[in-house]
């Protein structure tokens, strides 16, 4: 598994990316907002695939940043319209 992910950094980085994403929206969408400090995690498991990738240049590493930093933003955003739609 190790080998697969340090093999192709920037897919695996986005797969984790979009899995954790779409995990967060359900949980949202759940009323599970614990589930929501595991972002910690996939910080730390982005940051793993960054250290550890190989063949890791500048355009990947932004990448990589990139679709993280997205994924939050997206996550964010869902959670504060799902909040204001409960709340009417």
């Amino acid at each position: 598994m190790k080998s697969l992910i340090c093999n192709n950094p920037v897919m695996s980085a986005i797969t984790i990316n979009i899995v954790t994403l779409i995990l967060f929206i359900y949980a949202i969408s759940s009323r599970a907002y614990g589930f929501t400090m595991f972002i910690i995690l996939v910080g730390a498991v982005n940051r793993t695939i960054i250290d550890n990738g190989l063949n890791i240049d500048k355009h990947k590493r932004l990448i990589i940043f990139i679709s993280f930093f997205l994924m939050i933003t997206l996550f964010l955003a869902y959670s504060t319209y799902i909040n204001n739609v409960r709340h009417l």
